[in-house]
C-alpha cells in the first residue's frame, strides 16, 4: 500500500518516490504527498520530475495513483521528485478546516440537533454546506460570521488522531469528526470568513456556501 505522506505531514510540500508500476497514464509510488480526491476533498495538483498530475485517486487497496501528462517520461523503479502546488494545497486545506469550524458554529446559533447536514463540498474557491432546518438561515447569517471570525482569532488547535482504520479531528474541545482530508495545525490559519451567501435548493433544505479572505 502506498505510504501516505500527506497524512504525516500535511505541510510537506516536495518529496521523492519510487515508481513502482505503471499503467497507460498512471503511476503507482511506493509513497506519495498527493491528496487523492475523496471525502468531498479534491486532488492535490502538481508536478512529478516537472511533469503535470492531471488526477489522483485511491483504489479499492488503498494504492494511490498519479494520472499524469507525460507517462512516457517514467519506467518502473525510476526514482523521481514530487512536488505539490503549495498554493492550492494550502487553501483546500483552511476551507476544509473552515467547514469543520462552521460545523461548531451552526451548533452554537441553531442548537444542536435542530439542523441536519443534508451534503457538503468544497473547492480551492469555497466550501459548501447543506442543511435542513425549517427557518431560513439568513436571519443568523451575521451572527454566524460573527462568531466564526471570533473563534479565528482565539485560535485553537486542530487535533487529528487515528483509531483502527477512522481517522478523526477536533478543533479544540468542540465536536469530534471523522474525516479523511488535510487541515491546517491551527485554526487562526484559516482567516476570517469573507462571504456566506444562503440560497434554498427545495424541499426545506438550505445550501451555505463559504469564501475566505486571502
Amino acid at each position: 500500500m502506498t505510504r501516505k505522506l500527506y497524512y504525516e505531514n500535511a505541510y510537506l510540500k516536495e518529496a521523492d518516490a519510487i515508481v513502482l508500476d505503471i499503467k497507460n497514464n498512471e503511476l503507482l509510488l511506493d509513497q506519495t504527498i498527493f491528496y487523492p480526491t475523496g471525502g468531498g476533498q479534491p486532488h492535490d495538483k502538481g508536478w512529478i520530475n516537472g511533469v503535470e498530475v492531471l488526477d489522483v485517486y485511491k483504489d479499492e487497496e488503498g494504492n494511490v495513483w498519479h494520472v499524469v501528462a507525460e507517462p512516457e517520461k517514467f519506467k518502473t523503479g525510476d526514482t523521481v521528485k514530487l512536488k505539490i502546488d503549495w498554493d492550492y494545497r494550502y487553501k483546500i486545506m483552511r476551507i476544509h478546516s473552515a467547514m469543520h469550524l462552521m460545523e461548531h458554529v451552526l451548533n452554537d446559533v441553531l442548537g444542536k440537533g435542530t439542523w441536519e447536514l443534508y451534503g457538503s463540498g468544497m473547492s480551492v474557491e469555497k466550501g459548501r454546506y447543506d442543511i435542513v432546518y425549517p427557518e431560513n438561515l439568513n436571519k443568523f447569517k451575521e451572527k454566524m460570521i460573527e462568531l466564526f471570525n471570533k473563534y479565528v482569532d482565539e485560535g485553537g488547535e486542530m487535533k487529528i488522531w487515528w483509531e483502527g482504520e477512522t481517522r478523526y479531528t477536533q478543533i479544540r474541545d468542540f465536536e469530534i469528526i471523522p474525516c479523511g482530508g488535510t487541515h491546517v495545525k491551527d485554526i487562526k490559519e484559516i482567516g476570517h470568513v469573507r462571504k456566506l451567501k444562503r440560497s434554498s435548493i427545495g424541499k426545506g433544505k438550505q445550501r451555505l456556501e463559504i469564501w475566505l479572505e486571502d
